[in-house]
């Protein structure tokens, strides 16, 4: 995607966009690009917005400053965060750890303003990368300054939420940012903060159980009779995770030129989140008072409000971010690079009240859940480089470590220290090393053969659980795969390319699949420690072609993959069991397209569209037989985007871009047909963006998403309506 010039009133400072991932370009894959252009069109918060219009995609982000904003893609819904990787330059990113909606990859160590272009990659097609490659791969490449560079931003925006509930309002938040870098002789330096706050959109709703002692039931107004997603009647007096966050980033990157033939980039990120999450009762007695607790007479009808279903939560987390690269070239065409990680939960801490306390927390009991050392490592070290005139060859070896240790306690007053009991616990690990090899061998004019494989051996050690009591110690496991990868390409003229591609994905269990669970009669429950992992064998034959103006593609793809990992209940034995647990077979096919074109029809129109039909399927599942034949969870049957942007005088331009998710299930048997709080449904927004650049180095914008306020849900209500104002400075 050609990226537009900049407006004659602005100088930008010249930088340069680190690309670790060698030769990124040559991946036998579907590749979209978003440029550092494309994202100030848009209106950006995070760097989870780069993805905003990205084809086939999406990002579950459900306020600004969401930390469990989960990919979506292809083959994954929300709830499969470890078929995803994110990297920023070769640092992974991505929380694999677990899978679901706490597994989102950790956006907040990457700010906007240091992104410089995002590459996403479809699809297990290259051996470079593990098996949770399997659904989407995201590079971020960062800038460095070439010389003297500094840039302040200031945003503001405001949200327009409304539901059918009665907690409808205004939430609205604040960002500032702010960056200083250079460039003097070998060494480059970029110094990034970022404070973050905000008020967010009720997430979730209290609802009461039919019965109690209807001589004792208080009545009262304002409560909702309701429908879950499958039909049944409830009723909903409350709303719960109204989360006011204050996120504040740091991040300090250095780079230097050894050599000539090496270079070294040295990244430190930190992170801290401080966020409250508050109730509010909706309903009221005969004298006006709020009532949270207790029997209620609502509807004709009597109920009995469960004690902590209006109880709040707060969390406090720190995290650290280390990494460092090296990487050279050698004269005959030869580059290698080397890059470790160590992602840090210095500090996380999510504390809950036991009791219902709408409005202001006042405090008492309730537990402290602490997940504080856990975190990654990673290491990396990859050449690649010319053999003779037809081969392009890729080599490295790989090696990862997830740490995950948790642990919850009483506390006489959850606003305070976790300063009573033990409740529960559970700890585990996870290790891969891996070694791979690809060739690429352009063994004739227009036609390119791309054969790799990559080894893997990976390993769970460690796993404990707990309860008050006691404790028990799960059994090591070790296993190793092998992953062929292979794709032909012919570009049969200048302008078109055909490729066929078909690669095998292994995603291995993570660390809360396979430890978290429960102890009952002395021995674990509820949990596999033997799941198998997921293995996809995936399919892509892409059409692609180049105009002098921009491109299009069409790609069909099919992902057949066994053993999917997903909570689930086992319906074959009694009493019946909730776990994860692995889904026998599991099928997605689809069809995609998408283009982008510059100055369409007229000077300074850019347009980019696409559109993707996908058919997910359950095709075996024997845990859960009422899954077979059913429409897999959380993958629409359809996604599309447009955005277009139009530079309509020097130092103006404007913004249009449309989203549409199609008609998906949220259960495995496809039984949630109500659209209400719970149910995963279809939405269109539109979202739109003016900018002026005012003066020299000066931009103002104003912009908008949801502009029709429209109301959707995936589990928990989006963001309505949400304006934005923003006033920029570069130098």
């Amino acid at each position: 995607m050609a990226t537009d010039p900049a407006p004659a009133t602005t100088t930008l400072a010249p930088v340069s966009v680190h690309a670790s991932d060698t030769m990124v370009t040559e991946t036998p894959a579907v590749r979209v690009q978003v440029t550092r252009a494309q994202l100030h069109r848009q209106n950006v918060t995070e760097s989870a917005d780069a993805l905003k219009y990205a084809p086939n995609m999406m990002v579950r982000k459900r306020y600004i400053g969401d930390p469990n904003a989960v990919i979506s893609g292809r083959n994954a819904g929300t709830l499969q965060s470890a078929r995803s990787l994110v990297y920023a330059d070769g640092l992974l990113l991505s929380n694999l750890m677990t899978n679901g909606y706490d597994g989102a990859p950790r956006w907040g160590m990457v700010a906007p303003e240091e992104i410089g272009a995002v590459d996403i990659l479809y699809g297990p097609y290259s051996a470079l990368y593990p098996g949770n490659s399997l659904g989407t791969t995201v590079l971020i490449h960062t800038t460095l300054p070439q010389r003297l560079t500094a840039s302040v931003s200031s945003q503001f925006f405001s949200q327009d939420f409304h539901d059918a509930y009665g907690s409808s309002g205004h939430y609205n938040g604040r960002q500032i940012a702010a960056t200083l870098g250079d460039k003097q002789g070998r060494w480059s330096w970029l110094l990034e903060v970022n404070r973050l706050d905000n008020d967010g959109q009720p997430l979730q709703y209290a609802t009461a159980q039919a019965g109690g002692n209807a001589a004792t039931a208080v009545p009262v107004t304002g409560a909702t009779l309701d429908r879950n997603p499958n039909g049944s009647p409830r009723l909903v007096y409350g709303a719960n995770s109204i989360e006011h966050t204050v996120q504040t980033q740091a991040k300090f990157k250095l780079g230097v030129d050894i050599t000539d033939n090496i270079a070294a980039l040295f990244t430190l990120g930190w992170w801290h989140d401080r966020a409250q999450d508050r109730t509010r009762s909706l309903i009221r007695n005969a004298d006006g008072q709020l009532v949270s607790s207790g029997v209620i007479d609502a509807a004709g009808t009597t109920w009995t409000l469960p004690a902590s279903g209006l109880a709040p939560s707060s969390g406090v987390d720190t995290h650290m971010l280390y990494g460092a690269e090296l990487n050279g070239h050698f004269d005959n065409g030869w580059r290698w690079t080397s890059v470790v990680s160590h992602y840090d939960f210095l500090h996380s801490k999510a504390a809950t009240a036991n009791l219902a306390e709408p409005g202001v927390p006042i405090g008492g009991p309730g537990t402290v859940a602490d997940k504080g050392g856990s975190g990654w490592d990673t290491f990396d070290l990859r050449s690649s480089g010319p053999l003779g005139d037809q081969h392009m060859l890729y080599a490295g070896i790989h090696g990862d470590r997830y740490v995950l240790d948790t642990r919850v306690r009483n506390a006489s007053d959850w606003l305070g220290d976790a300063d009573g009991t033990q409740v529960s616990a559970f700890a585990g690990r996870t290790q891969t090393r891996a070694a791979y090899l690809q060739d690429v061998w352009s063994f004739a004019p227009a036609w390119a053969l791309t054969i790799g494989g990559r080894l893997e051996q990976w390993r769970a050690y460690g796993g404990l659980l707990a309860n008050a009591s006691s404790s028990l110690r799960y059994t090591d496991r070790q296993r190793t795969d092998f992953s062929p990868k292979a794709a032909l390409s012919w570009d049969f003229s200048d302008d078109w390319q055909l490729r066929l591609a078909h690669g095998k994905a292994v995603r291995y269990p993570t660390v809360a699949e396979l430890f978290q669970g429960t102890i009952s009669a002395n021995a674990i429950v509820n949990n596999n420690p033997d799941l198998q992992p997921e293995i996809d064998e995936s399919t892509d034959l892409t059409l692609n072609r180049s105009l002098t103006n921009g491109h299009w593609r069409v790609s069909l793809f099919q992902d057949r993959i066994a053993h999917s990992l997903y909570s689930q209940t086992d319906i074959t034995v009694t009493p019946t069991v909730t776990s994860v647990q692995n889904i026998d077979r599991s099928r997605v096919r689809g069809i995609e397209g998408e283009f982008g074109l510059t100055d369409v029809w007229t000077s300074g129109l850019d347009l980019q569209a696409s559109v993707a039909f996908t058919h997910s399927r359950t095709l075996e599942d024997r845990q859960y037989p009422l899954a077979d034949g059913k429409w897999f969870p959380r993958i629409p049957k359809m996604r599309a985007s447009v955005f277009a942007d139009y530079r309509f005088a020097a130092q103006w331009d404007m913004s249009l871009g449309l989203r549409h998710s199609g008609r998906q299930y949220g259960s495995l048997d496809n039984s949630d047909f109500v659209d209400s709080y719970g149910a995963v449904t279809a939405f269109t927004v539109a979202d739109a963006k003016l900018r002026w650049h005012l003066a020299r180095g000066w931009t103002a914008s104003l912009g908008v998403d949801n502009l029709t306020n429209e109301h959707y849900w995936v589990y928990h209500p989006y963001a309505g309506r949400t304006w934005f104002g923003e006033l920029r400075w570069d130098l």
